[in-house]
């Protein structure tokens, strides 16, 4: 099972995003949500409780009011989240290089991002 944005074949590769799911457990599914052309939500059944799959496609640099709207959402997806979930962010976040450690979360070849701090600090 293929669960994908839908976005328009002109602008592909600027943003899109998918999830695939093996059919043995495709039947797990709970929901899946489109937030938009950046962030799918998938939840599933387990044998430990819930897993909720975020797949996302992040701004490139460069793009800040994007990248504002970009985070938000992502934020406010994880303030509905059921808290008992277990998650899982996947995808391409267009990460940056750089050389500014954040204890826990950045090693010494990464910088961080507020979505970073919130998601260590929520769960």
């Amino acid at each position: 099972m293929v669960i994908h944005s839908g976005v328009d074949r002109h602008i592909r590769g600027q943003s899109a995003v998918m999830i695939w799911i093996h059919k043995s457990i495709s039947n797990k599914i709970d929901h899946y949500k489109l937030w938009n052309n950046r962030v799918i939500e998938t939840r599933m059944k387990t044998q430990r409780g819930h897993l909720t799959i975020l797949a996302v496609y992040g701004v490139t640099e460069g793009r800040e009011e994007l990248n504002g709207v970009f985070y938000d959402t992502l934020e406010k997806i994880l303030d509905i989240v059921n808290k008992n979930d277990y998650i899982m962010l996947i995808g391409d976040r267009n990460g940056r290089i750089g050389n500014n450690g954040v204890a826990n979360i950045v090693g010494t070849n990464g910088e961080a991002t507020a979505i970073y701090y919130r998601l260590t600090t929520i769960r």
